[in-house]
């Protein structure tokens, strides 16, 4: 499971550090959108290498499901992670190969796989609790799920500012005078996720 988490982490981390650059992204819209709002069924078929043929599943009541079926499961859990990392691997090699090596200033790669990882764990979160809902906004994913798990709305307010540092990094308005300050933001909603193990991987 580690190794997925370092698959998904990378591959998206990377576009950000992309987007961040200002770099025309126009090429992989669709393909990033739909991974990014945990769409993998969209972002599977858009790849078009398949899946992977060595994951087994065994629902109580249904017995094993076939790797073939599994994606019409729609069960929108880490199951969907595994199941697209061949297309994560393979949309990573298309990106690298477009933009090749990218360094940033202000951010570590480790800081880009943490923003992914935010908000890649809020949406499977959310979509684990309440009916699959792929293109609705991070902002109400956060409201909508904290408020389930009874978190307090000072709390509440520090993830949002978490996130509003992500929608920085993806170039939307500046709500921090620089990177070194939203960053201190964006880990202080981390610690708060991790309060309430709020996490994939242990």
């Amino acid at each position: 499971m580690k190794t997925e988490k370092l698959i998904y982490d990378k591959v998206v981390g990377y576009m950000l550090k992309i987007i961040k650059s200002g770099i025309k992204i126009n090429k992989f819209k669709n393909k990033f959108n739909a991974i990014k709002h945990g769409d993998y069924v969209c972002f599977i078929e858009l790849l078009k290498v398949g899946i992977p043929q060595d994951i087994i599943v065994n629902k109580i009541g249904e017995g094993i499901i076939p790797t073939e079926k599994q994606l019409a499961q729609k069960n929108v859990d880490f199951l969907f992670l595994l199941l697209a990392s061949k297309s994560l691997l393979e949309f990573y090699k298309e990106c690298y190969l477009e933009y090749g090596e990218i360094t940033d200033k202000d951010l570590s790669d480790k800081d880009f796989e943490n923003l992914a990882n935010f908000e890649m764990v809020l949406r499977m979160f959310y979509n684990n609790t309440f009916e699959y809902n792929g293109r609705i906004v991070l902002n109400d994913v956060i409201e909508k799920f904290m408020n389930y798990k009874g978190i307090s709305k000072s709390e509440i307010e520090k993830i949002q500012i978490g996130r509003t540092f992500l929608n920085m990094v993806k170039g939307h308005k500046a709500n921090f005078e620089n990177y070194n300050q939203g960053l201190i933001a964006f880990n202080e909603s981390l610690k708060i996720l991790e309060k309430y193990k709020i996490k994939i991987f242990q």
